[in-house]
This record gives C-alpha cells, structure tokens and sequence, in this order.
C-alpha cells in the first residue's frame, strides 16, 4: 500500500516539473540557511554546559546609578577575595583571574604564551579535568603551574612536563615555576580561555597591593554554599562593604550619584556564570547578546514560513486543477483519509529529500560560512539530539503547513458535483492574497532593516572619534617592559621612511588589534569636595601628532622637553571640566596625598577609545617614559598602505628579533569592535535576498496556476478586442494589490522595531522615509517583472487555442 501511494506520489510530481521544482528549491535555500543558523546559535547557547557547577558560579561585579546611568564593572581588589571567604556570607570557593603575562621561555626557547594569575580554588570551581600530574592540588603550592594539553605539546613536544620549570614574565620580572599538571584543552565554547595557570602571588605587584581596596585590576568568581541563593549573598554583601570599603552617600550624592532600590550609591552583585556569555558588559571574550541570537532565530523562522507560504499557495492553485483526479478515485473507493494521506504524502516526499539536499549543502558551505563570519560551526553538531530533532520537527512540520488545508478541501469535495463540473474556483481567494501579503511584509520589512543596519553600521565606523583611524598602524610590543626603548628604536629607524610621519607608544590598543587582546583602566579621586573620574592611557612622545589629534589649549608630550615625566598629562575637555569652568593646560592637582603633584600640559576635545556603543568616559593621558609600553604607533602618509606595511614589518623584525609581527591599521582596529553589527547586517543582508528570492519563486508559480485557470477568460477578452497592454494590466494588477497592502503594514512595523533598536546605542542614525520608499519601490518593480514572463506570455498567446475546447 505504501508503495502505491509513494508511486502515485512520483506520478503526480512528474506531472508538475515546474511547480514541483518551485517548491523543493525554495525548500533547499530555506532549509540550508535556516539550519546554518540553528547551528550558530546552538553553539552560542551551549558556552560552558561543560562546566559541572556552573549553576552555582557566579561573576562578582560593582553597581552605581551615576549621573550618566548606570554604571558596571568587574575589576576587583586584591583584599575582596580572602574577605569573600572569611565573613562566611555564604560562599564555598572564590578565585581571582587575571591575564598578567605574554612570554614564556623554557631553557633558550621563547614562547607568545599567555600567564593567567588564578587562586588554589580555581581548578575546584571550573571543569578542567587534570590529565596528568597532581590531580588533587594542583595548584597547592605558590610556585606551582598548571598548563593545557596544548601548551604543554608546543613546549616540550613528546617529553613528560610534569615536575620541569619553565619562567613567566610578569611586568618586567622572570618568576621561575614548576609544572604540577597538565589539564585537557578547553572546548571551542569557553568563555574562560587560558594557556598557563599559576598563582595570584607570584605577581610582582601583588605584596605591594594586597590590602589596598582601591587598586582594582582583576575579576572574581565565586561558587556559593548548597541551600544558598543569589539574593542572600546579595544582601551580605552589603554588610561585607561597609566593613572593608564603606561609600561616602554625601560625597556620591554630591557627584550626581543615586541609590538604588537598596539605598546603596555603590554595591557588589552577582552574574550568574551561565550567563557571562550572553552579557557584552560584563563578560570577557567572545560575548553575545541573547537579543541578538533570538533575531537570527527570527530570521530562520522567517526564511522557512516564506517557503511554506509558496509551498502552501502552489499547492492551493493546483489542488483545483486536480478535482477530477480525486472524483474518480472517490469513485474507486477511495476514502477521505486516504485521499488526506496522498496529498500529504507527496508534499512531504518534497519537504524530506529538500532536507536532505539542505543538509548536503550546508556539510558544503560550512567551512565558508566560518571563514566569512569568523564562527568555528562544525558538522557534528548535526548529529546532536536536539539538531536532529529540529530537522525532523521542520520536515513534519513544513509538510503539514504546505498539505493541510489543500488536501483537507480536496478530501471534502463530493464527487458528483465534481462530475458534473460545478466546482469552478476561478481565483484562490482570501487566503492565497493574505499569504503573498504576509510574504512581502516579511521582505519590505527585511531590505528596510538591512539598508537600516547597514547605516547605522557605517556610522559607528566613520563617526568621529577624535583622533586619526585611517592612517596610524598599531603593533603590539612582546618584551613590552623595553616598550619604550623599542618605540625609540623604531623611531630612529623610520625617521629616514618618507612615507612614516610620527611614531608614539601606547600601553592601551585603540580598537581591537590582530593580537585581540582590549584594556580599559580606570583611575578615580577625591579632589576636594567631588570625586574625578577619567580613563587611564599612558603614551609617549608625539602622541597627538601620531593620532592627529589638535589640543585646545597647551601642548603634545615631546623628547624635547627633559621635565615631561609620569607626572606630565594631557586632559581630555570633559575630564578637565571636572575640576571647574574654563579651565586650561597649565593647571595641576594631588590624585591621593602621598603621590607626586600631575601637571596637564594639554588639553585635548573628547575621544573614544572604545566602541562607541559605549558611554563616551572622560580621559587622562600620562605621559609614559619608563613604564612599559604595550603597543608601537606609527602615523603614515602612504598610496600603498600593504607595501608600507612590509617595510615597517622588516625594520621591526630587526628590533624584536623572533617576535611575531601583529601591526594592523587602527581603523581596521576599529572595525573589529562592531563585529556583532556587521554579522547582523551581513545576515539580514542574506535573509533579505533570500526572502525576496523565495517570494519571487512563489510568485512566479502562482502566477502561472493563476494565469493557466484564466486562459480562457484571457482568450474571450482578446477576440472582444482587448489590447496587449490592458490583458497585461490586468494579470498584473491581481499580484500587485497584495504588494501595496504589504507595503502599508511593513512600514510602521519596521519603523518602530528598528528604532527601539537603535535606542541601544548612544550614537545613532535618524531613519529616513526614503528608505522605506526604496524597498515599496524595489517590491514593486520585482512583482512585476516576476509575473510578466506569465502576463506577457497570456497576452500574445492564439485565443484560439484557448478557445478549442468550446
């Protein structure tokens, strides 16, 4: 029986070649994008389901209603962890982490290795499961390093690491230490990444700032005790900061800050770990806004109801041309459900071989897709439960959409009015028109977010941010405690470059540079009866010569002059403001009694160091002259920006001879910083072709059942005397009514999502109503020109033809 109806199923498809092919490409391209999607989210929802106690971890982070919104943060004191422990709040582990060196060296092998500073409960909290070594405590002793599989393979090859030292520079230190285990290498979805652990005390600086609360450069986990919810240590927390760091309320109050619903001006909260992943603020890495996620979702959604609105129109259309075929087996003794059965098994033999060819494709396109987006999507997470079982629901699902009000007509239709020809459906009525309606109000919807997205994107990337892009190449410094000797180097070697302008140092990137690594420090005060606040840079000579940056008053730091020191600053306007009105270079101030007076040579207008999807913060220059030096920058006047490149890759090769060059452009810095932006646009790019490829599809199809039910009213008008041009308006207009009502709803819709949207950035676009007139404009003039082939073809046929029949 089932092979009757899976033969009669083929018959039937062979009939219809065109519509058939219609329906399962429009499948396959729906399908293959709709899954790439799920598997790019479901990577992204799966970060750290590895770890066994990532219910119970959470991220410690800061909160203050300052007088510019709320304010967050994560960089903690070196006293909060002990403290964490010892006031029995509630709290079973804690751990500090902090990235604190790039180099490793292992008998006169140098290595780019990355330190990171954890505490003896790191390797209890997180799972990272010791392969070999101390499997127990492997972090018990001060000395003790703990290193990947990986890491340990680059160092020493085959040979056995456990109990061998190696030295870390930390700062401007080599500190010796001794592997105690190797743990397995972390999975692709991590949100905490490291090459080597070792403890937080074998930090140079840590004697020196392991009491003092206002040195804050590190974040702090913490696992709570059994029976212990978040709210409860929330709420000791409080407790715990008025013993060891109590706020002011009179001196937050009077710098503009508010309570919050606790009364607190300043307080320490959790993040649940689950959730640092989905939270740009306070995660580290790779982070994703859910928002985000749940709008790709949307668009797959979408791709795949457009499809089954083209399968369920099409399938609408020739249900009708197919009466006779169902009186006759009704009068074969066919059943209801049997006929139920047959239209819904040929649609879904089309819907289950257009997964399998969708499935194929993406196996194909995979590996572009991670190229393009920069993802690491792989094969096998089709073979998880939870993405099979999405495939299958699609196929279920799909098919039942596409078949279930078509064969549920067809099975209800009586055979003898079949017979005697009284069932004539000239036009498919309400549900066809409100299908191709809710088809282009998802398109006009998608080509305006997308020109919407793309201008807003763009913006972020050319906004003024107060200092050269374009020009100025960023290379970070390996040995970065001879940061400043390196730039000197550099300096003199490319004095003699025509194309090299000026070069500077800087020991925070600007953007996100090839080595991926981004700083924020942050330096606060009491002066007088306010409390200053302004992000820390520490620069060399000729920095605003190097950014191109023109102070409002003052000077650049300069060689020339022999007093500019650590104490010499430049001021941005707004953190100048902070001090009083009009105030200019020249002026100076104690940042805490026991530090040497700052003197701020220049002041500079505002800049934005970080994206500016961030609040725009004030910002302090220091002059840099002994300290270490992160990042060399180089301002150059070039026509060939790869050539000028490769010269400064040579002379650099000759001052730090082995290190890996990493110089990129700042504003290809810079573009990096919206890599969430251009993955949206890009994707609402693709969403918005295929959406209006597949509607063309349906369009196209429909056109040709609707004009092939027509052909003979078509055939009449001509021998009445009916133009070419009229029949043309004529078929045309049919489709081009759902178009204008699709334009009429999409417009507010769009508008209004897409300006919440924009909400989220401080920096932002005005929409433009000519962006919603070229996507009505480009809808129309794609109806048209996909019903025409139809319409035209209608319009010079023979009527006699049509008309031999009668």
């Amino acid at each position: 029986m089932i092979k009757n109806y899976v033969l009669l199923a083929i018959r039937n498809l062979h009939k219809n070649k065109l519509h058939t092919l219609i329906n399962m490409l429009g499948m396959i391209v729906a399908f293959t994008c709709s899954i790439i999607i799920v598997l790019l989210v479901y990577q992204q929802f799966s970060y750290d389901n590895f770890q066994l106690n990532k219910n119970t971890i959470y991220k410690v982070y800061h909160y203050a209603k300052g007088p510019q919104g709320e304010e967050t943060g994560t960089a903690m004191a070196y006293p909060l962890t002990p403290a964490l422990l010892n006031e029995h709040i509630g709290i079973e582990k804690a751990t500090s982490i902090l990235n604190a060196g790039k180099l490793v060296r292992y008998h006169d092998k140098l290595f780019d290795l990355n330190t990171t500073l954890v505490d003896t409960d790191f390797l209890k909290m997180f799972t990272f499961p010791v392969l070999q070594g101390n499997t127990s405590t492997p972090l018990a002793n001060i000395g003790d390093v703990v290193l990947t599989q990986t890491t340990a393979e680059k160092i020493f090859g085959p040979e056995n690491p456990i109990g061998k030292d190696i030295e870390v520079k930390l700062g401007k230190d080599w500190q010796a230490v001794t592997i105690s285990a190797v743990v397995k290498d972390f999975p692709v979805n991590s949100t905490i990444k490291f090459s080597l652990l070792t403890r937080t005390e074998v930090s140079p600086i840590y004697k020196d700032i392991q009491h003092n609360w206002d040195n804050q450069n590190h974040d702090v986990y913490v696992q709570l005790a059994g029976n212990t919810t978040q709210q409860q240590v929330e709420d000791r927390l409080r407790s715990l900061l008025q013993k060891y760091n109590p706020v002011n309320p009179e001196l937050a109050k009077a710098n503009g800050y508010k309570p919050d619903n606790k009364g607190d001006y300043w307080s320490l909260r959790l993040l649940p770990f689950k959730e640092e992943h989905f939270n740009p603020q306070l995660g580290n890495g790779s982070t994703i806004s859910k928002a985000f996620l749940y709008i790709l979702l949307l668009i797959s959604g979408v791709i795949i109801l457009i499809a089954s609105f083209n399968f369920v129109n099409i399938n609408i259309g020739l249900s009708f041309t197919r009466t006779k075929e169902i009186a006759v087996r009704k009068c074969l003794g066919a059943r209801r459900k049997e006929i139920w059965l047959q239209v819904w098994g040929e649609s879904f033999m089309m819907v289950f071989i257009s997964m399998l060819f969708a499935v194929g494709a993406v196996v194909v396109l995979l590996q572009y897709f991670n190229r393009s987006f920069d993802a690491r999507l792989s094969t096998m997470y089709l073979f998880q439960p939870v993405i099979l079982i999405v495939l299958i629901g699609l196929v279920l699902i799909v098919s039942f959409i596409a078949s279930g009000y078509p064969s549920a007509v067809l099975a209800k239709l009586k055979t003898v009015e079949i017979l005697k020809g009284k069932i004539t459906i000239k036009r498919p009525g309400f549900l066809r028109n409100a299908l191709i309606v809710a088809q282009f109000v998802i398109a006009i919807a998608l080509i305006c977010s997308t020109i919407i997205l793309f201008q807003q994107f763009n913006y972020l990337r050319s906004a003024p941010l107060g200092y050269t892009t374009q020009s100025v190449i960023s290379i970070p410094i390996r040995n970065n405690d001879k940061g400043n000797e390196i730039v000197t180097k550099l300096r003199t070697r490319l004095a003699s470059q025509s194309a090299v302008l000026s070069v500077s140092g800087s020991d925070v990137n600007f953007g996100l540079g090839e080595d991926h690594s981004t700083t924020t420090s942050v330096i606060c005060f009491t002066y007088g009866d306010k409390d200053i606040c302004g992000q820390v840079l520490r620069c060399g000579a000729d920095i605003l010569k190097t950014l191109s940056i023109q102070p409002v008053s003052g000077r650049d730091f300069s060689t020339a002059y022999a007093a500019d020191t650590s104490t010499r600053a430049i001021a941005t306007q707004s953190f100048a403001d902070q001090f009083g009105k009009n105030t200019e270079a020249g002026f100076s101030y104690y940042a805490d009694s026991t530090e040497p007076k700052i003197n701020i040579v220049g002041i500079i207008p505002d800049i934005q160091v970080k994206s500016l999807s961030d609040r725009q913060r004030p910002v302090i220059i220091f002059f840099n002259k002994q300290d270490l030096m992160n990042y060399a920058l180089v301002k150059v006047n070039t026509r060939n920006p790869a050539a000028t490149m490769d010269m400064i890759k040579k002379v650099y090769a000759g001052i730090e001879p082995g290190a890996e060059f990493k110089g990129s452009y700042v504003n290809e810095n810079i573009d990096r910083l919206y890599k969430d932006e251009k993955m949206m646009a890009d994707l609402f790019t693709i969403a918005a072709a295929i959406a209006i490829l597949l509607s063309c599809m349906g369009l196209f199809g429909i056109a040709s059942i609707i004009i092939r039910q027509r052909v003979k009213e078509i055939g009449v008008r001509k021998v009445l005397g009916a133009s070419i041009a009229s029949i043309f308006t004529l078929t045309s207009r049919e489709f081009v009514k759902p178009v204008i009502i699709a334009f009429l709803i999409a417009v507010p819709l769009c508008w209004w999502v897409m300006n919440t949207w924009l909400q989220n950035y401080t920096v932002r676009i005005t929409i433009h109503w000519w962006v919603f007139a070229i996507a009505g404009m480009a809808s129309l003039v794609i109806t048209i020109c996909t019903v025409s082939f139809h319409a035209i073809k209608a319009a010079l046929a023979n009527p006699v033809h049509s008309l031999r029949t009668d």
